[in-house]
């Protein structure tokens, strides 16, 4: 009998449904016709944390880094049922083969060999490697399970993966969090982004705008020196050329009329979905990732993590039938059956799709209208359906004319642009500006001449850059090679980007939850927390270059070009150099600067208050010291003293001790009669049991009578 194992409990009802396993068992599996299917619950496992491997580590020291361990996995909290269940059913002797259906990708594949390995199985596995969960696409995975050892280098690198960002996650969180006293999340592709935000936003502060001038004839052309200067930066230069040229004659010196194109949009990869939504629906990349898993898991559209706007040559046979599906959604559908389809290499192009083809609608179209979907669902839907018949439609064509205007020997210019067929735009009609503006009027033939009327000078100024919105954000992880020098990275991440589709979303999410990033509307303004830690973290560390060098030998393993030991080895020499480097250098604190309470009466340092699970501790500031001994200065909110007499040391009561060296203190309570009595309050040191002086007090008493205590 064969063991399915799929990612959740959704996809895994859709198999059993397909495969013919429909009786339920006890423990939630589905079994029939061969098959018990079953379903993990996305991770379940996952690589443990220092101090799992040893408890020294719970304490952040800088002489415990870099922390290499042996990696190891741990289960992750609440999901021992799940694995439990797992286990009895992998070690069962009625199973001899298990079949890995979780999601085809690097993600799925960790997920499922992390179990796999965790539990220590070794029963023979097959791979179901689809792009949907439509009945047909099941169907077709079953008829041809891929070897297990077909998968064995995405495994690598997304286990890679994983072990990189954990070693440059814990060891460059604990380094920069010691160096500048304050909690700091660094990640190798977070910190990159942050970076990126960060530097846009500085540039838009350090912006200076100036003004510049445009010169327009009453029929709309702009004057013109040459391709690089078409405004004046004086008012006074233009009112000069005005002056020369209003009322004078202008000759029509050239007229020259273009047939033009406009290609249609690619196909949507997830990254392209969630940059426009982000533009039209307002949408997060997580909400529309999100939104996105639920269209797919309800079979309507195919699987939404991929990088790829094309399909394989294999598709091109379904794609008739599929429009004709889409004509009961969009009435402009028959238009396209009747001209005919443009199937071409923007369409399908096998060398662009790696694991999974662009997203679009599954044979399942048709049942959308029976199906509950959320509004974002349905705007999501409507937004793939639109795109993938407008990739299939027409270019659209137009028609364009340049007029050149000469008066008193200055020049201007006018273009008018008249629609000639539509195509794709016919899908995007209330998003496109009418192009018949009042240019259209534009009526001239070579030689004509005229009197110009009027001519209006035009303030505006420079704007400066804008703030990065998810949109724009998304295509700049995707479009990183615009921002990398070196050109072989830069071709080799043109393909890939910063992060991966599947992970943009969350990478955006984690840095506005630490605090680096916050939203405000559409865009996202870099915060001073933000901004401190990036103004103080080397090139290494937050450049995009490195993190994209990374990237580039992950797709090296999975090719099979380069090991991933050896990927691990060079990260781990980084992190060392990185460390090393940090260690000699001295740091600003980006802790918060505080008041301290008053002066130790032991060194002189300020004396703090320091609150942790209803613990309270004041410590003078030098009492963990490089320079010389520590100071011993250390007292409990419950110290003995206090607690013993009825009593808690308040801050306030500190605060008057350490300024007056005395405070009279009213209300003691005794021991052993239980009666009230006051005294008069001082430091005074003791001697623990292993000889070490402790800070203490003393009481004085009316009478004289002087007593200590610890």
């Amino acid at each position: 009998m064969k063991l399915v194992i799929a990612e959740k409990p959704s996809v895994a009802r859709d198999i059993a449904a397909v495969i013919g396993a429909d009786e339920k068992s006890a423990d939630g599996s589905l079994r029939g016709n061969g098959y018990i299917v079953t379903a993990a619950r996305g991770h379940l496992v996952r690589l443990k944390e220092p101090q799992e491997y040893d408890t020294k580590y719970e304490k952040w020291n800088l002489s415990d880094l870099p922390i290499i361990p042996e990696f190891q996995f741990t289960e992750i909290e609440g999901a021992q049922d799940v694995l439990e269940r797992l286990k009895r059913l992998m070690t069962s002797s009625e199973v001899d083969e298990i079949v890995e259906a979780t999601d085809a990708g690097r993600e799925g594949e960790c997920i499922f060999r992390y179990v796999y390995n965790f539990l220590g199985c070794h029963k023979p596995v097959s791979r179901l490697w689809i792009s949907s969960l439509t009945e047909q696409s099941i169907r077709e995975g079953f008829a041809g399970l891929h070897p297990y050892a077909d998968y064995d280098n995405i495994f690598s690198a997304g286990i890679t993966r994983n072990k990189i960002d954990w070693l440059w996650g814990m060891n460059l969180t604990r380094l920069y969090t010691s160096h500048l006293r304050a909690l700091c999340s660094v990640g190798r592709v977070q910190t990159a982004v942050v970076n990126m935000i960060v530097t846009r936003d500085n540039e838009i502060e350090r912006f200076v705008k100036k003004p510049y001038f445009k010169l327009k004839l009453d029929n709309g052309a702009e004057w013109f020196l040459d391709d690089e200067t078409n405004s004046f930066p004086e008012r006074a230069q233009a009112e000069v050329i005005k002056a020369k040229c209003e009322n004078k004659v202008c000759r029509v010196v050239s007229v020259k009329p273009q047939q033009k194109k406009e290609n249609r949009p690619l196909l949507y990869s997830l990254t392209s979905l969630q940059a426009e939504a982000n533009d039209k629906l307002g949408l997060s990349a997580a909400q529309t990732l999100e939104t996105m898993q639920a269209l797919y898991e309800k079979k309507l559209l195919t699987y939404p993590r991929t990088d790829s706007n094309y399909l394989t040559d294999d598709m091109a046979a379904i794609l008739a039938d599929r429009v004709n599906l889409l004509r009961a959604f969009n009435n402009k559908a028959d238009k396209i059956v009747a001209d005919g389809l443009n199937i071409d290499s923007r369409i399908i192009n096998n060398s662009k799709v790696s694991d999974h083809h662009a997203i679009i609608p599954t044979e399942n179209i048709q049942n959308a209208a029976n199906t509950e979907l959320s509004a974002n669902e349905k705007a999501v839907l409507d937004m793939v359906i639109t795109r993938f018949l407008a990739a299939l439609s027409a270019q659209y064509e137009y028609s364009e004319i340049e007029y050149l205007f000469e008066v008193e020997g200055e020049h201007f210019k006018a273009k008018t642009k008249t629609p000639i067929k539509l195509g794709w735009k016919e899908f995007y009609a209330d998003d496109e500006k009418d192009d018949s503006d009042s240019a259209n009027t534009l009526n001239y033939s070579e030689n004509d001449v005229f009197t110009v009327m009027q001519i209006d000078v035009v303030e505006s100024e420079t704007a400066p850059p804008k703030r990065f919105t998810e949109s724009s954000l998304l295509k700049a992880m995707e479009n990183i090679d615009r921002r990398i020098e070196d050109k072989e990275l830069s071709e080799y991440v043109a393909e890939r980007g910063l992060g991966t589709p599947a992970t943009r979303a969350a990478i955006i999410e984690r840095i506005i939850k630490v605090g680096y990033i916050e939203r405000k509307g559409k865009q996202l303004l870099s915060t001073p927390k933000g901004k401190s830690i990036i103004s103080l973290l080397p090139d290494e560390v937050k450049s995009v270059e490195l993190t994209a060098a990374m990237e580039l030998q992950l797709s090296g393993i999975e090719k099979g070009n380069i090991t991933a030991d050896a990927v691990v080895a060079d990260v781990v020499s980084k992190i060392q150099k990185i460390i090393t480097a940090e260690n000699s250098k001295e740091h600003i604190s980006l802790a918060p600067q505080r008041e301290p309470i008053g002066k130790c009466p032991k060194c002189g340092g300020g004396i703090f208050k320091y609150s942790k699970d209803g613990k309270t501790v004041f410590y003078c500031e030098n009492a963990s010291s490089k320079k010389g001994n520590p100071c011993i200065f250390r007292i409990y909110e419950d110290d003995y003293f206090w607690t013993s007499k009825g009593k808690k040391l308040s801050e306030s009561a500190l605060k008057s001790l350490l300024a007056k060296g005395k405070i009279k203190v009213a209300g003691f309570k005794s021991e052993k009669t239980g009666k009230t009595y006051d005294a008069i309050v001082s430091f005074s040191d003791w001697t623990d049991k292993n000889g070490n002086t402790r800070i203490g007090f003393a009481m004085e008493f009316d009478n004289g009578a002087r007593k200590k205590g610890r």
